[in-house]
């Protein structure tokens, strides 16, 4: 077990809890963080339980990674790192880092405006200050940078495949979420939408 392999398991621990322990200080506040919303498209019944799999797969491979667990769930040609390279592993581990760092910022300079999901009756403030004067979506772009540095850090084609689904995933949401904060925000979100960039 070297640090290399425990970081992953490790940094994703600390991503859940500090998601875990903002959102229970906003909760104290009496601030809802998400909201239940009439979405009637078909096609996520059908999406959510892939997605589920997908993370508790995602999971089982950062505990054996982590652990050197034997018993995999996955064919050992899709888990097995495909470089060993140090220099790649260096890197991913940086990158990782500076993710964790990114998410760390970016939920302090969210303050009391931190929402899950699209929902017309559960609008924070527009956050265009810190973090978010430099990229319009930071929190996505740290599970970006969290996803491409694990993909560095142990470059199986199963860790690839994931950082590209979440790439994918994300990139299409950010676009829906755009047109959403367009409607609710109007002329402020566009003069900020002018200034700041999507990403970096």
């Amino acid at each position: 077990m070297d640090l290399l392999s425990i970081f992953p398991f490790f940094s994703f621990l600390f991503l859940s809890l500090t998601l875990a322990a903002r959102v229970i200080y906003l909760k104290k506040k009496g601030i809802r963080v998400t909201r239940k919303t009439r979405n009637n498209a078909r096609y996520l019944v059908f999406l959510y339980p892939i997605f589920g799999l997908l993370l508790l797969l995602w999971l089982t491979e950062l505990i054996n990674l982590a652990f050197g667990q034997t018993e995999f769930l996955l064919p050992e040609w899709f888990t097995q790192n495909l470089s060993s390279s140090v220099a790649l592993k260096i890197s991913g581990g940086v990158v990782v880092s500076f993710s964790l760092i990114l998410w760390v910022l970016t939920l302090l300079h969210f303050k009391h405006s931190l929402r899950f999901g699209l929902s017309d009756h559960n609008q924070g403030k527009l956050v265009t200050s810190g973090i978010f004067s430099f990229s319009r979506n930071p929190f996505f772009l740290s599970v970006d940078l969290y996803f491409l540095g694990l993909a560095l850090l142990h470059s199986s084609l199963f860790f690839i495949l994931m950082a590209v689904l979440t790439l994918i995933s994300i990139h299409f949401f950010i676009l829906k979420e755009e047109k959403f904060l367009q409607k609710h925000y109007g002329e402020a979100y566009r003069n900020y939408f002018g200034k700041v960039r999507r990403y970096l």
